[in-house]
């Protein structure tokens, strides 16, 4: 439970800080326009939300799963 609450942080924060860090490192070291700097930080704000999840999927599909087995029936 507390891995998905991880996650969860994970995926609201880190693309809001990933789309404005980028747009002002676009805005101001590339000279582009609001538009195109728009565009590009959408585009890496996405590209870190697929990078969490492919985390969080490939830690679940490690995760130990325990099956526990079904009462031996004694006769």
């Amino acid at each position: 439970m507390l891995v998905l609450l991880f996650y969860s942080a994970l995926m609201v924060t880190l693309p809001v800080v990933t789309f404005f860090v980028s747009q002002y490192a676009i805005e101001t070291y590339l000279d582009t326009t609001n538009s195109r700097s728009y565009i590009y930080a959408t585009a890496s704000s996405v590209i870190v939300i697929h990078i969490i999840l492919a985390i969080f999927v490939y830690y679940a599909y490690k995760e130990d799963k325990v099956v526990p087995f079904p009462p031996e029936k004694e006769d």
